[in-house]
């Protein structure tokens, strides 16, 4: 799925927000004209307009934001110069022959239907933003227009020095680092949750008086598992003789070569405090009760540049594409007769 369109998709998810409606589009207080600019004489109605003003709406109130109508009024002024910009693209991508194939939108469309549960709910979301099928298609081929000029007309002008290639690695050694990892392994003795409330209070109260009694045994046993790994115990085989977790008893405990982002916080914390061979006291999580013991620590490592370079080469082009790009939409703007009615 195009990217730009994951902003406009992640609103539609948002059906429970609501904002002030009338029946008249009005900008602080005042009704809004049905034509809302010209771009070399091609009419931009308000409906457009109002849809962008809807879906800035509910960024805002997702956010916890609250618009005042006068900062209502600069906020359509600005997206009003956006969409004049969008129809300045699609006036040029077509003096260009440039054109979509209708499959690719219709590709784009029914990529984003399937993130919803049903094509009525997809449609349901579109009319909440004042949108159908067709408006929809509209604004993904104006943002795969977009995407064609920069190809055709941007791209091929971008000169990237190979210095600058090398230079950008220097500068940003740490995204191109592999992280620490650290070889871990780990008893665990299993733990239950706490009943959810029964209606049945004695029920209930059995019910927890039964989980306490397993989680106290399973703290007892996790006990008696920590005092044989300090007596020296081979910490793979009590793991393969104790831990509960069936996915890494057979191989002595072993969880991996982790980094901290890679397993659960509690495990995480102990984890990277520990020096290479030494074992931990007991840790609690979600899971139940853990020992731990910490192998090795792999060293972070740097990615070598000649592996980097064609990331760093599509970071580059994508970033001064954007300048020239931006750039190429002055010029536009420039050459263009604008008419704007708010």
């Amino acid at each position: 799925m195009n990217s730009k369109l994951l902003p406009f998709l992640l609103l539609l998810f948002l059906p429970h927000l609501a904002w002030a409606e009338s029946e008249i589009f009005k900008l602080n207080g005042k009704p809004v004209p049905a034509i809302v600019a010209k771009v070399n004489g091609v009419s931009l109605n308000s409906e457009i307009l109002e849809t962008e003003l809807i879906a800035f709406r509910m960024r805002a109130q997702h956010q916890g934001k609250k618009i005042t109508p006068s900062e209502e009024s600069l906020v359509a002024r600005e997206l009003l110069k956006a969409e004049i910009m969008k129809e300045l693209i699609s006036q040029k991508a077509r003096s260009l022959n440039i054109k979509i194939a209708p499959e690719k939108i219709d590709l784009e469309i029914q990529n984003i239907e399937d993130k919803f549960p049903s094509h009525t709910a997809f449609v349901t979301a579109l009319a909440f933003q004042r949108m159908n099928i067709e408006a929809l298609k509209n604004k993904i081929e104006t943002t795969l227009l977009e995407d064609e000029l920069i190809r055709l007309e941007i791209a091929p002008k971008v000169i990237l020095k190979d210095e600058s290639v090398k230079d950008f690695y220097n500068k940003n050694k740490k995204k191109f680092s592999k992280p620490a990892l650290y070889r871990t392994r780990h008893i665990l003795i299993s733990t239950i949750k706490s009943p959810e409330k029964l209606e049945d209070a004695s029920s209930h109260k059995k019910a927890l008086r039964m989980a306490k009694m397993i989680n106290e045994e399973a703290k007892t046993k996790a006990e008696e598992v920590l005092k044989k790994v300090k007596a020296g115990g081979l910490f793979d085989q009590l793991a393969k003789d104790y831990s509960e977790d069936e996915a890494s008893k057979e191989t002595g405990g072993l969880l991996g070569d982790l980094h901290p982002g890679s397993t659960v916080p509690e495990i995480a914390d102990v984890m990277v405090k520990l020096n290479e061979g030494k074992t931990s006291n007991i840790i609690t999580s979600a899971f139940g009760y853990h020992i731990i013991k910490l192998d090795e620590i792999i060293p972070s490592t740097l990615i070598p540049f000649e592996e980097a370079q064609s990331d760093i080469l599509n970071i580059l082009m994508k970033r001064e594409s954007q300048n020239l790009f931006k750039k190429y939409l002055i010029d536009l703007e420039k050459q263009a007769k604008v008419e704007i009615f708010i």
